[in-house]
């Protein structure tokens, strides 16, 4: 398993997200002050990942599809197009908190053993498990990490085999590599180049590429590459901290390293959400 940690500061919001890589599932752990998230604008993956996603709210409300808020600790599932790739008349949903905090696991259909889909409502979680997500939260680790799906497996929720598929000793080539690309996690840097990071790892630009594809099939990061994850990870924290009270379009550029609202212009029509400012007026956070 994999882990790194991204913070962002802005104004009177923080953002810091906690990003965990294994074979067979994915999570976040993520905490979000004074900021809020809208399904509705979360941006699109490039290909179809074909997973479902179990959301927890630790903190904070969440609203769906416009409805009353409710107050966490609760949990939900979410289909693909209701996360990831929406589709038209897929419910969207909202989450938000001073602070709110969000664990949210990533797994193929077939390990999620629960009705997937918004539309259900939240499900019943044992306290063992919640004590497991309060662990987590207090303490973000691998270890930790594990004693959640070893809990949620227990509970009939995800796969019971699906904390002994994680990897304690990864390779050493992986080793080796995200030595390398967590610093550019944690800075959101799209900006190295291979050749610079084939510097750094003593690996020659055919080797890097191999391992890198290797990586990215391996853990199932998004879009083609480490590249395409990361430049899908700074548009999303774009969209929330746009969320933030008092900020400005231009400053989230500058904050997020666009260097311009241009260029954040660009990434997201490229994206196909509408223009920053449409977005930010849609996602302020309630009390600005």
């Amino acid at each position: 398993m994999h882990s790194a940690t991204t913070t962002r500061t802005f104004g009177p919001s923080t953002l810091c997200v906690t990003a965990f890589l294994e074979r067979r599932f994915r999570a976040n752990l993520t905490v979000r002050d004074r900021l809020l998230f809208d399904s509705a604008y979360n941006p699109p993956v490039k290909a179809p990942t074909s997973s479902v996603h179990l959301y927890a709210q630790l903190r904070g409300s969440l609203s769906i599809a416009g409805g009353p808020p409710m107050g966490g600790p609760l949990a939900v599932t979410l289909d693909e197009t209701e996360l990831d790739r929406r589709t038209p008349g897929s419910p969207a949903f909202r989450s938000w908190g001073g602070p709110a905090v969000v664990v949210e696991i990533r797994v193929a259909a077939a390990d999620l053993h629960v009705p997937v889909g918004l539309r259900n409502g939240p499900l019943h979680l044992p306290t063992r498990v919640w004590d497991a997500y309060r662990a987590l939260e207090a303490a973000p680790s691998e270890a930790n990490l594990h004693e959640l799906i070893v809990r949620l497996g227990e509970a009939r929720i995800l796969s019971s085999d699906l904390a002994g598929s994680v990897v304690r000793d990864e390779p050493e080539r992986f080793v080796r590599l995200w030595e390398v690309l967590r610093p550019l996690y944690e800075d959101l840097s799209t900006s190295s180049s291979l050749k610079q990071i084939a510097i750094i790892t003593r690996l020659s630009l055919r080797q890097l590429g191999r391992d890198l594809g290797e990586l990215t099939q391996t853990f199932g990061l998004y879009g083609t590459g480490f590249r395409d994850a990361i430049g899908i990870l700074r548009l999303r924290t774009a969209v929330v901290m746009l969320s933030s009270p008092g900020a400005t379009a231009s400053d989230v550029a500058r904050v997020i390293g666009y260097g311009s609202l241009a260029a954040m212009g660009r990434a997201f029509r490229d994206a196909r959400l509408p223009a920053p400012s449409v977005v930010q007026d849609a996602v302020r956070y309630p009390d600005a």
